[in-house]
This record gives structure tokens, sequence and C-alpha cells, in this order.
């Protein structure tokens, strides 16, 4: 059966390269133009304009199939696999930080205490790298701080937050943004699904968050709480994740911005009869 060299040339139209495709699939550059001339030999048409990527009017049948071919082949096995009261393998989970931090580990206990013989492999990065590995399948579920507006991506809600800002324990409550215009300020990176609801937040406000005096970017929200807690500055950071460093008293929070997030569960819709999948966001 050639599920791979179907997969393998829907993956190239979709990249517009070979080489981004060998990435991906971590095998070389000659092995995927190797698998779509045998996907072509096989069916005794050209199926791609090698030249700009783009699908032959025979590449453009097999596309369309190709994909309800692997949606029914997935849902096949899938069906198969639930014939096994008992779930098993390995789920690859990603997260953004707040969601990997807070709510992931819990999700992942109650799972694995119902499924042991599940192997779960969890990394946490930015919201965005977190969706473009679910869309590259090196992700079977993700947890993202924003919904993914993308008709190959589901998601579902999992739980809301707010943002606030906070400063070092002795800092006092602010009446406006603009006492913070001068004060040293941690920054998260753009790619963050945090720093972007922050930009929102203080754009209802009147506000740029460009205006403020960046001192650093760290990649995370505990990066972030830990620089605060030495004195170094303020940032805005998730309220769950205030609230969890305010009971140790490391750091004061001094605002609140009028922006509520919410947090997504999402993966491929093509996977949606996919037990492992299901079963975890469930939890």
């Amino acid at each position: 059966m050639d599920i791979k060299k179907i997969k393998a040339f829907m993956m190239v139209i979709d990249n517009k390269s070979f080489s981004s495709v060998a990435e991906i699939l971590e095998i070389s550059q000659p092995a995927v133009s190797k698998q779509i001339k045998s996907l072509e030999k096989t069916l005794g048409v050209p199926l791609l304009h090698r030249d700009s990527f783009e699908p032959t009017e025979a590449g453009r049948i097999v596309y369309r199939k190709g994909k309800q071919f692997l949606e029914s082949w997935e849902e096949l096995v899938e069906e198969c696999r639930n014939f096994h009261n008992e779930l098993s393998g390995q789920l690859r989970v990603g997260a953004s930080s707040i969601p990997g931090t807070y709510f992931v580990p819990s999700i992942a206990k109650n799972f694995l205490h119902a499924f042991p013989r599940v192997e779960i492999q969890l990394s946490i990065t930015e919201s965005e790298e977190v969706v473009q590995q679910i869309m590259e399948e090196k992700l079977d579920v993700g947890f993202v701080g924003s919904e993914v507006h993308n008709s190959q991506i589901t998601n579902q809600f999992i739980a809301k937050d707010k943002l606030v800002v906070i400063g070092p324990t002795e800092s006092e409550a602010i009446v406006s943004l603009d006492e913070l215009r001068e004060e040293p300020f941690i920054f998260r990176s753009k790619q963050s699904g945090t720093w972007k609801a922050a930009q929102k937040g203080f754009q209802l406000l009147g506000y740029s968050i460009d205006d403020l005096n960046c001192i650093a970017t760290v990649p995370n929200t505990e990066g972030a709480i830990a620089m605060v807690e030495g004195g170094l500055g303020y940032s805005i950071v998730s309220d769950i994740a205030a609230k969890k460093a305010l009971t140790y008293k490391k750091i004061c929070i001094i605002a609140e911005l009028p922006v509520e997030r919410s947090f997504y569960a999402i993966h491929l819709s093509s996977k949606k009869h996919n037990k492992l999948i299901t079963s975890f966001i469930e939890q």
C-alpha cells in the first residue's frame, strides 16, 4: 500500500518544497523525490510540476482523493485499535508555558492512572510552534493560549485566565499604565500567546506595549517571574501563575489588564477518531 508515498506527495504540494518535507519526515530530499516518482510510476501519470511544485490535473485528483483516503485509513486504524479495552502506545503532547505548567501535569496524571500502558512525551514551547508541530504531525495533541482558526485543526476549550502586571514584592498598585513607561520591563517573545494577549490588553487601554522600557526577553512565564522576583523590573504574566508566586510572596500584583484569555486543546481534525487523543483531552 502506498500510504507513505501519497502522504509525501500531499506534503510537497502543501509545503512547495522537497527539502521542507524531507526535514519534517526526517528523511533525505532524494528519498522524498523517489517516493513521488514511484507513486507516479504506479499510477502511470505525472503528478507534479517540479518547477512550481503545483499539481498536474491528475495530481489534483490524487491530492483530493488522497486526503479522503488518509482520513478513512486513520479512522479504520482507530476503530481496529478500539477492539482492545486498554489503550497503549506513545502520545506526543506539546503545550505553551501556562497550560504546560499548570494544566497538562494533572491531565497527564489522571490519564496515566487510567491507562498505564501509554507513554506520554511532553514538550513545552511557544504557542505558534505547538500549532506548527501539530500541522506537521510531530505532535498528537497541543495545548495553546488562543483558538486556532484552521479548518484542519479541532479546538476544544479547557480553561480561562486573565493577565496581570507584576512587580517586586515592595511594589505598589498603579492607577495608570503611564506610571510604568520609564520602569524596566521584562518581555516575552512575540511568538508567545501570553504576550500577544498582553499587547491586546494594552491596546484596549489606549497604550502600546512597545512604549515600555524592555530590558530583557525571556522564553517562559517562570523566567519572567524569576526576574521580577530578583528585583530586575516588571512583567505581564498569567493570573494563574502570578497567584501561585504570590502565595510564596515572590512578587506583587500591581494591575490587571482588561483581557480574558482562553486555553484550548488542539489536534488534527483528521484524527477525531483517535481514541488515544480524545481520551487524553477528556481527562
